[in-house]
Parts: C-alpha cells; sequence; structure tokens
C-alpha cells in the first residue's frame, strides 16, 4: 500500500498464494485512490460472471462500509461506479471493447493468469495519458513464463523473510523447511493418520534447526517478524514485485497445507494426474509450475535409478507385466520394444528391452517374458491401419499420442465428465482394405503427450514412485530414454513456453516407456495397493 502511494513506482505485481488477502489489501487501495487522489479507475477480471460476482459479493460493500469513500459514491452505472472526481469502470478480459476504450491512472488487474493471450499487454497501454499512473496486477501464479510470471520478474521480486525465535537468523519462508514425521504412528499400513501426523508438523529454522509449531501464537510470529527483501536488485525503481506463500497468513493451518501436499502426490501416483500438485504448488506454495523444480539436469539421473538386480531376477513383490512397443521403418521394418514389472506400492522396475524385426518375434518376445496379452501393446503412429489389423488378429493393445494437454472423458463408475491424460476410443481396423470387408470395431488408448512426458519424468526422477533400472542396463538405453529434454521457447512478447524437444534421432525406448506409463496409470498399478492385472479392467 506504501507503494501504491508513491508516483516514483508505476507498476506492482503481486503473484502469491490464493485466499491470502491479496484482493482486499488492492480492495484498500482502491479506496485510497478514491479518497485521497481521485483520478480514472478501472478493475479488470478475468471472466464476465467473476465480475458480476466480484462487484456484487466483495467490491461494492467494500465501497459502501468505507466512510470517506462512500461520501463520494454515486448510483452504480451500467459500467461500473462513479465517483466525486472519478469513475471506476469494471471489465473483463474477453471484451476488447472494454479494454480499449478509456484513458486510465488508476488500473487493477485481478487473477491476470486466466486472461486470454495479449489482453493483459492491451489494457496496461490504456495508462499511457497519465504519467502518474499505477498499474497493479495481482493473481495466484499460472505456468512459468507467462504474462503474470513474466511481470513479477521484471519487478524486483520481493519474498517474505522472518526471524526464527531462537536463533533470530532472517530466512526466506519455504515449504521446504516444513517438516513431519513418517512411521508406523503417523502411517500405519502405509496410510496415513492425519490426527497423529498433526502432532509431528513443524517448521525448522534453516540456520539452528529450531522448531516452531503449528499454533497460531507460532505462525503469528512468522508473519510478525519480518520483512520483504528484494531478490532481483537489477530491477528498476518503477517496478516493484511481491509474492509470498499460505504458510504466511497466521489463518492458514500447516497441517491443511500438508493434507493438501501428500494427496497431491497419491493424485499423481494413483491416476498420473498432475492438476492437484499444479494447483497446491500454484495456489497454497504462491509458485508459477514447472515440471523442473522436481527435477536435475544432465542424464546421470537415471544412473541413479540402477537398482542391485539384474534382467530375470525374482521379484517377491511382482504383481504385474507390461511390454510396449514402436514400430519403425527407417533402416528396413523394425520394433524396438521395452517390458516393465510393477509391484506393490506403484514400484517399478525394467526387465527387458531390445530390437526385433517382426510382429512374430514381438509376440514369441511375449511370451518368453510371460506378460500377459492383455498388457502388450504397440504405437499406431506409422502405418496405422496396418498395426489396427494386427492388433485385431493378435488381442496387441493400440496406442497413440496426441499432442492435447488433456482429454475431457466420461468416468463409467461415476457417469460424470472428468479431465483425464488418456481416453479409450473405437477405430476402424479395416481402413484402408478392399471393399466388402465388415467394419469391426477396435478400443484405441489415446494419451495426452505432454501430460505423460512430464509425469514419466516425475517418475524416473523418483517423485511419483520407484522407478528403477537393472545395473547393467545399457548405454543405447539410456540416451534414447533422455533423447527429450525440456526447453523454455519465447514468444513475441516476452513469455516463456517449456516444451518437450527431441535433442537425439533415436527416442523409441523413451515412447515404449510412455505406453507402460499410461498402461500402469490406466490399470491402477500406481495405486499404494494395485487392484487389478491388466488394462482391461480398468478401462472397460
Amino acid at each position: 500500500m506504501e507503494d501504491f502511494s508513491n508516483n516514483g513506482i508505476r507498476d506492482i505485481a503481486v503473484q502469491c498464494a490464493a485466499q491470502s488477502a491479496k484482493t482486499q489489501t488492492v480492495m484498500n487501495c482502491a479506496c485510497w485512490a478514491i479518497a485521497e487522489d481521485p483520478g480514472p479507475a478501472m478493475w479488470v477480471m478475468a471472466t464476465k460472471d467473476e465480475l458480476r460476482d466480484f462487484v456484487r459479493d466483495r467490491l461494492t460493500p467494500t465501497f459502501e462500509t468505507c466512510r470517506p469513500v462512500k461520501e463520494r459514491m454515486a448510483e452504480p452505472t451500467l459500467t461500473g461506479f462513479e465517483f466525486e472526481g472519478m469513475p471506476l469502470y469494471c471489465g473483463w478480459s474477453g471484451s476488447k471493447a472494454r479494454l480499449q476504450s478509456k484513458p486510465i491512472r488508476w488500473l487493477f488487474c485481478d487473477e491476470v493468469r486466466n486472461y486470454p493471450p495479449g489482453r493483459m499487454e492491451m489494457v496496461l497501454k490504456r495508462t499511457r495519458s497519465f504519467w502518474n499512473s499505477r498499474r497493479f496486477l495481482i493473481s495466484t501464479p499460472g505456468q512459468r513464463g507467462d504474462a503474470m510470471d513474466t511481470a513479477f520478474r521484471a519487478g524486483d521480486q520481493r519474498h517474505w523473510h522472518f526471524e526464527c525465535p531462537s536463533c533470530r537468523a532472517l530466512q526466506p519462508l519455504k515449504f521446504e523447511q516444513l517438516k513431519w514425521d513418517s512411521n508406523d504412528t503417523t502411517k500405519p499400513e502405509g496410510k496415513w493418520r492425519f490426527d497423529a501426523l498433526t502432532e509431528s508438523i513443524r517448521y525448522e529454522c534453516a540456520a539452528c534447526g529450531y522448531r516452531i509449531k503449528d499454533t497460531p501464537v507460532d505462525r503469528r510470529w512468522i508473519e510478525s517478524h519480518g520483512k520483504f527483501i528484494p531478490q532481483n536488485l537489477n530491477a528498476p525503481r518503477s517496478r516493484v514485485s511481491y509474492t509470498w506463500n499460505a504458510l504466511l497468513p497466521h489463518w492458514v493451518e500447516w497441517r491443511s497445507i500438508v493434507e493438501e501436499f501428500l494427496a497431491a502426490v497419491d493424485c499423481m501416483r494413483v491416476d498420473g494426474d498432475i492438476e492437484p500438485m499444479f494447483t497446491f504448488v500454484t495456489e497454497t506454495l504462491g509458485e508459477p509450475w514447472e515440471v523442473d523444480r522436481w527435477l536435475v539436469t544432465g542424464d546421470d539421473y537415471l544412473e541413479q535409478r540402477k537398482a542391485d538386480y539384474d534382467f530375470g531376477d525374482p521379484w517377491p513383490i511382482e504383481q504385474s507385466r507390461f511390454l510396449a512397443a514402436d514400430r519403425q521403418a527407417r533402416g528396413g521394418e523394425h520394433y524396438f520394444w521395452v517390458a516393465r514389472a510393477f509391484g506393490a506400492g506403484g514400484a517399478s522396475r525394467l526387465i527387458g528391452y531390445g530390437r526385433c524385426n517382426t510382429t512374430t518375434e514381438l509376440e514369441e518376445i511375449r511370451k518368453q517374458l510371460k506378460v500377459p496379452l492383455v498388457n502388450a501393446m504397440i504405437d499406431t503412429g506409422f502405418k496405422a491401419s496396418e498395426v489396427y489389423r494386427f492388433c485385431m488378429a493378435s488381442g496387441w493393445k493400440a496406442m497413440k499420442g496426441d499432442d492435447a494437454e488433456w482429454f475431457l472423458d466420461r468416468d463409467q463408475r461415476t457417469g460424470k465428465t472428468v479431465r483425464r491424460v488418456w481416453r479409450r476410443v473405437l477405430v476402424d481396423p479395416t481402413l484402408g482394405a478392399r471393399k466388402g470387408r465388415v467394419r469391426r470395431h477396435l478400443p484405441l488408448f489415446q494419451w495426452s503427450n505432454p501430460s505423460i512426458k512430464d509425469h514419466l519424468a516425475l517418475f524416473t526422477h523418483g517423485v511419483v514412485g520407484q522407478w528403477t533400472l537393472p545395473k547393467k542396463t545399457g548405454r543405447d538405453y539410456v540416451e534414447q530414454m533422455t533423447a527429450e529434454i525440456r526447453e523454455e521457447r519465447e514468444d513475441s512478447r516476452g513469455r516463456i513456453k517449456v516444451l518437450w524437444v527431441q535433442k537425439r534421432r533415436d527416442n523409441h525406448y523413451l515412447d515404449c516407456e510412455l505406453m507402460i506409463d499410461v498402461a500402469a496409470i490406466v490399470s491402477g498399478h500406481l495405486k499404494s495397493a494395485a487392484t487389478s492385472e491388466g488394462i482391461t479392467e480398468a478401462s472397460d
């Protein structure tokens, strides 16, 4: 609020946790402007419905209960409010006409992460007519490099630091320092008992290890004994930015944060659903989402996944096996294949990989490795109609990656429409065959390439399960598994988008592992206790 009243500051970007008083604080700033320094103002929300509810339920009551503002307030207009000496327009990011029409001195942009591309830049131009304008951007984070994150990083990036009650060391407030016990009391039989877990939750000082308890008094200490410290000293003085997480507001119990985190981890393991973790990182930690935060750089991380076993060794906890094949034509038709076993608790180990020349050889490999036919799958990206007919004749599963981030699908158990990273559709395997052939239908399992690649990356880094390799795994497998990397690409507006980019020609073992990852998600083998033996049961 002090920055808002300073004419030496033009841009304020607040990217922080949800339900932590950021919007109320900005409404207080709007009240100050109306009462103390009037000028044309605009409040922008992401959608028209959100704007209508916000004006009715929050903005109007705030204005009516602030006496200096109420005294200046006339009857509301169709486009916002009229005050003595100034209008306050209300708009939403979907309306170009509202965003382009008026010169603005006080601009408030709320939940910027949900704006359509280009709309934030459009509305920011409305402040050019005023040398003393203020542009206030507030939002929970979205993707790293999006419009909100770009605005935050352009500022001085102020993070909350607090004093340890014991050693007085000033330190940033980080989720990584929030600790809890995992033992037979808090996690009997592999399931969390949250009432017992709550007793062990504490924040440990990074300097001396002092334990701060999850109580209102202790949480208020963190809130009242600290300050915001800029992390980007190269930013211009006219640009300030703030961030904080849900550990800061004293009314947020740390138990709720721990429960949300553990539930998000379970969703990644059970369903391959990264959305709950996305929500946790962005709306609770107040940080932009990037899978890279969980990953290490370089190819050496696969060396850490090598365990003390060899191909063919027995595995007492094994519950099922999967085999995936990727058809190729370069240098003559051939197939790359990978076989992987799954055990209790979502544990997984590589049991074989290689190359063969025919589908007959593939079927022999399946039998030798004792992989159930229901768990054998093949990619249909090359010569799909031929692969479809092979699947129809042999019983192998047809698989296909897609560039979609997710799919809308109907849950067979509840009848509700849900978001998934995979879906099951029907295709015609006789497509392209001679006329007169009876049309039949073959199930095709489609998966989201970007989402499953993110999920597999988390799996191979040990985040969502115990994913291992034999100690004698060759370099050819490792090189193909690391043939794609995540890279930042900047668009014309300076926004950063992170994409999977192929750096080496051969990535066939990676494609096979992606199919197996999909199959494990579909069949439930990433659950803490597997409930099915093949892809069919979970997908029917």
